[in-house]
């Protein structure tokens, strides 16, 4: 059964690629958005979507098909939970829940490959679907694709050929200090710093071990802050990632950590953050943005803990709704 295109029905579940988010290209995270219908007759609780036991890494909660990773968030290591708005773990009948799952492909061999997935409800195997996911290294994996809406406009490969025939791609570098009073990560770009980002960046006791990072950078459209004129920016996305079992952290979990720079001015613009499934604006211009990833718990605060970013020098301008909402829209800043 495929999950490419079309959508597929059963007797209780029907599964849906959205935005033809089924693509990732070389050495960049990509989003896939998968949307379940419940078309049964009755509530179906703790709903939550999977690879298969046999394509599980080993050592950290994530899925491994023919290289490709395939990571989610939530702190489920059973799966992707399908939740919504006010923390919701069911849906009622002919409602529609979604899931996003995070693909990272770090070889050029494949061009298509097949993503098993399992379905769970009720604590019942529901059934196992085939999401067909193509991969690609061509210049549109430098467009920039919103995490809650992750369309493909293809519409910019023009304007990112314009743009990267007249300016080189810039060097987007990460440094990592293991400090025992508190880690650090700083972004360059260029030579020049553009984020520091300090607090609970890694995993285990103090969050000093197992720090996994990965930065992707983008050309993105955004409007000037201080003349509110439409231009285009690098777009550098460092994602932090928490997939090593501990009792300190949430698992799996991810975040990210936007910085949409001015290529005149080498200033942060605008950044782009998540708060609970909501994405958070800050507003610039700064020319180095100042992040603590706060490490606080759902349950138990000295026990446990969760990993929102929160911007220290830049004033927040706006919160989305909810992207666990699959009626919401979810955008912020950009143009796409």
């Amino acid at each position: 059964m495929s999950a490419g295109q079309e959508d597929n029905t059963d007797d209780l579940i029907e599964v849906k690629v959205e935005h033809k988010s089924n693509l990732a290209f070389f050495n960049k995270v990509s989003t896939l958005k998968i949307s379940l219908l419940n078309r049964s007759n009755k509530p179906l609780k703790s709903i939550y979507l999977t690879p298969p036991i046999h394509l599980r890494d080993r050592r950290q909660v994530m899925g491994l098909v023919k290289g490709l990773q395939v990571i989610w968030g939530g702190g489920n290591p059973k799966g992707c939970q399908i939740m919504l708005p006010g923390d919701r773990n069911f849906l009622k009948p002919n409602e529609r829940g979604v899931a996003y799952f995070l693909l990272y492909y770090p070889r050029r061999a494949l061009e298509k490959l097949t993503l098993p997935l399992e379905i769970y409800a009720n604590n019942t195997h529901l059934k196992t679907v085939n999401v067909d996911i193509s991969l690609y290294t061509d210049l549109r994996g430098l467009i920039y694709r919103p995490r809650y809406h992750p369309h493909l406009n293809d519409n910019m490969v023009d304007l990112v050929k314009k743009i990267v025939g007249e300016n080189s791609i810039p060097d987007a570098e990460i440094y990592i200090w293991r400090s025992l009073l508190m880690p650090k990560v700083q972004v360059f770009l260029d030579g020049s710093e553009v984020a520091t980002i300090i607090g609970d960046v890694g995993s285990g006791f103090r969050h000093l071990s197992k720090i996994r990072l990965h930065r992707d950078i983008f050309i993105g459209y955004a409007p000037d802050p201080l003349t509110e004129n439409v231009r285009w920016y690098w777009v550098i996305r460092v994602w932090f990632f928490w997939l090593d079992k501990s009792i300190f952290d949430e698992v799996p979990d991810a975040e990210r950590v936007e910085l949409w720079i001015n290529p005149d001015t080498n200033k942060v613009d605008w950044l782009i953050t998540d708060r609970h499934w909501r994405e958070v604006a800050y507003k610039g211009p700064v020319n180095n943005a100042k992040i603590k990833i706060i490490g606080g718990s759902k349950i138990y605060k000295p026990l446990r803990s969760y990993h929102p970013p929160v911007v220290m020098n830049m004033p927040k301008v706006y919160v989305s709704e909810d992207s666990r909402d699959p009626k919401a829209f979810i955008k912020t800043i950009y143009i796409t």
